[in-house]
């Protein structure tokens, strides 16, 4: 298996972990960040070393980039993003790299604003209430985009 399929391998096991979770409980365990955070930084370290370029240290930074950038804006919009969100995308630019992290953040943030949208406008037709400050939990959105960027890339 090669570097890069067994870096999709474990996102997606990560995905999918992390997704049902934060589905359930709208939060995920530290247990599941330490433990792909630790495998993913060490499949990096392994696959650098066996490449042979030198360390560049702007590419990991590019990488994390997503990931630090939801921590600090979660911090900034107090708590509104939360926590898990960034630091599932900061482990996820060590699997992905930063355009395929990127694309993974946008097809969720689409999805997740169409049920949102959705949601809202179902709510105040036949419940005649709003929705307010309800929390949508934002993993099982990248997941599903998964699904399809998965499926739309075997198809093609």
């Amino acid at each position: 298996m090669k570097g890069q399929e067994t870096e999709w391998l474990l996102f997606g096991i990560f995905l999918f972990i992390a997704a049902m979770q934060d589905l359930r409980n709208k939060q995920v365990k530290l247990w599941v960040f330490i433990l792909f955070g630790v495998l993913a930084l060490g499949m990096k370290v392994f696959f650098w070393l066996g490449s042979g370029n030198p360390f560049c240290w702007q590419e990991c930074l590019k990488e994390n980039c997503l990931g630090l950038g939801l921590l600090g804006l979660g911090k900034f919009c107090r708590g509104e993003i939360g926590t898990g969100d960034g630091i599932f995308f900061l482990i996820s630019g060590w699997l992905l790299g930063f355009k395929e992290n990127l694309l993974m953040l946008c097809g969720g943030v689409m999805l997740c604003g169409l049920y949102a949208m959705i949601a809202f406008v179902w709510y105040r037709i036949h419940k005649k209430i709003g929705i307010g400050k309800v929390t949508i939990p934002f993993l099982p959105f990248v997941a599903a985009w998964g699904v399809l960027r998965i499926s739309a890339q075997s198809l093609f």
